[in-house]
């Protein structure tokens, strides 16, 4: 299984002088580095390692200018070298470098004393001493340490032999995706657009298509490359080049993300959700709420603000200048703006494109005093079900009794129960039943009916038809108020009822379920009879006329001794039931 090694250690430290010396390769590239004798960008080498076979090595710049480089850098480590100078001893940025590796989660770490031919064996031991020292202090535990010489060559082959056992101890990363950070981009003539970086998660194939976030735009891979070998394809856990066929305005550069198209694990956006995990700073009173800071995950930086939630102050809402790519809980450091300074080490747990007040507040409320076992998790706990088999329940919450299972579907017991009662008290106040349309439940209309069909399992609501009412409730048991109403309706007799004008409390909703259970016709707009005249008017028209006679709106009149307000709609209504059929101003019996 492939490996990542990376560097870290204040600069001039010796770092890039010991990737040279393990492994045969310059990884300063740039002119000003080599002018300046200090490493500026990633540099990056292989190793041949006799248990684990080539590991990919990231060398980082030490400087504190270059510190969102080193984070670049150590995103995708499995395990680094932590480099302290014989000749100067541990310094801020072997502080603030291991700061980040903590940050980043990377424990297996080996502390390596470098340029150990200028000082004696009793100096190298108390340096060891002093440096295990602030590593109890940062990370809270001592590290393995080795002296070596990359002048000298002295305590190389050790080095080489701790490595091993290092890289054995690593636990890798294993995103549910391809996932790489694009730390360089080349255009070449003839070739195109190639970006390196580590690729985390899946492995790739050539011809793959990836989604490039955040701009959400598709990618096709051509040729693939791993330490300037040509492959066809590339394992997780390994350096690579990416030789990509772009649409002709696709801009891709340095920050952006490549992973598998629509892939929920990632998340991109203005506005993140944060999880504050360690804040490293007291100066200027640590991290201020509403603070400028700026973030660095992956290989991606972004300037922005951060504001703390009042409930949990672990937590924090990230509103950046310009969208940034990551995966769910991925980590990162926040650094002052305007310096160098790491703050805090944090992780995303949601984005979204913009702010909006009420999203927030619910995804601080999923997040308040409480970790979640995955982004499935985070979703279940936002839309209240999932159907889909292949996520384990453990994968939605650490407590079982949370979930309520149904079939394929799971539920989060408490929305559940919330929709449930919501159903049942439109039942319980409806008398003649009501649709599925009729109670407003904030879910797609697939899981609304799942809803109805679980109630109607459970005996506890039935359905006729599209009509569902409360189960064992009859057409007869009707409220106080629909009883008035169809008394009304019944003494009124051919004059009917007009119901905006009828004095009893919810007249309106009480005429609907009288409606819908047959004991009232509404003939037009508010006018409505009670069902035993609107019977008895056509009968005395169907009783006078037989399929295929004609007759007109008087004829109807002298028939029924209404007059057209009360006609006219009849025969409209009849018309509606396929009675009869209007010709010019008459109407045909059919």
């Amino acid at each position: 299984m492939p490996y990542i090694l990376g560097t870290a250690g204040h600069v001039d430290h010796g770092k890039t002088a010991l990737v040279k010396r393990l492994t045969g390769i310059e990884t300063s590239h740039l002119p000003e580095e080599k002018k300046r004798g200090m490493t500026i960008e990633l540099g990056f080498a292989s190793l041949e390692d006799p248990v684990h076979g080539t590991v990919g090595i990231v060398d980082v710049p030490g400087h504190e200018r270059f510190i969102r480089n080193m984070v670049a850098g150590t995103w995708g480590l499995d395990a680094a070298l932590l480099i302290v100078a014989a000749d100067d001893g541990w310094m801020q940025m072997s502080s603030d470098h291991l700061r980040v590796l903590k940050a980043m989660k990377i424990d297996s770490i080996l502390l390596v004393i470098t340029k150990s031919d200028l000082a004696e064996k009793d100096m190298l031991e108390l340096l060891i001493e002093d440096a295990n020292a602030q590593c109890e202090k940062i990370i809270g535990k001592t590290l393995p340490a080795v002296a070596v010489s990359s002048l000298t060559g002295s305590g190389i082959e050790e080095l080489k032999a701790e490595i091993t056992k290092l890289l054995s101890s690593s636990k890798k990363q294993t995103p549910p995706t391809p996932f790489l950070y694009v730390d360089r981009v080349f255009v070449l003539k003839g070739i195109g657009t190639t970006v390196t970086g580590t690729l985390r998660g899946k492995g790739l194939h050539s011809g793959d298509s990836l989604q490039i976030y955040p701009s959400n735009e598709e990618c096709r891979i051509k040729s693939i490359q791993n330490h300037h070998k040509d492959v066809d394809k590339i394992e997780p856990g390994t350096r690579t080049a990416l030789n990509l066929k772009l649409g002709e305005k696709t801009n891709l550069e340095r920050g952006m993300l490549l992973a598998q198209k629509d892939s929920n694990f990632i998340l991109s956006g203005k506005e993140l959700l944060v999880r504050i995990d360690e804040v490293f700073t007291n100066k200027e009173g640590g991290l201020k709420n509403h603070a400028e800071i700026e973030i660095a995950l992956g290989s991606a930086h972004a300037i922005g603000s951060i504001h703390l939630n009042q409930f949990d102050k672990s937590l924090g809402r990230l509103s950046l200048n310009e969208p940034i790519a990551s995966a769910w809980n991925q980590r990162a450091v926040l650094i002052r703006h305007g310096g160098s300074e790491i703050i805090a080490s944090v992780r995303v747990l949601a984005s979204f494109p913009s702010y909006k007040r009420m999203q927030f507040k619910e995804a601080f409320e999923v997040y308040r005093d409480k970790e979640l076992p995955s982004i499935h998790s985070y979703q279940f706990n936002i839309e209240g079900f999932v159907e889909d088999p292949k996520i384990k329940t453990e994968e939605l919450t650490s407590d079982k009794s949370e979930v309520a299972e149904y079939g394929s579907w799971r539920f989060l017991k408490k929305r559940l129960e919330f929709w449930e009662k919501k159903i049942l008290k439109t039942a319980q106040e409806s008398q003649a039943g009501f649709t599925l349309e009729e109670v407003d439940l904030p879910i797609p209309q697939k899981v609304k009916t799942i809803v109805f069909k679980k109630l109607c399992d459970e005996k506890k609501i039935e359905k006729e038809a599209h009509i569902y009412k409360l189960s064992g409730r009859t057409g007869d048991d009707l409220s106080k108020n629909a009883k008035d109403l169809l008394d009304a309706a019944f003494k009124a007799g051919f004059e009917g009822i007009e119901i905006d004008k009828i004095k009893i409390p919810q007249a309106r909703k009480e005429a609907r379920d009288l409606i819908k259970l047959g004991k009232l016709i509404c003939l037009e707009n508010f006018l409505h009879y009670h069902t035993d005249f609107y019977k008895k008017t056509v009968n005395s028209l169907l009783a006078k006329y037989k399929p295929g006679d004609k007759f007109s709106i008087a004829d109807a009149r002298e028939v029924t001794g209404l007059s057209r307000k009360y006609i006219l709609p009849i025969l409209n209504l009849l018309e509606k039931e396929g009675k009869l059929k209007r010709q010019e101003n008459d109407r045909i019996v059919l």
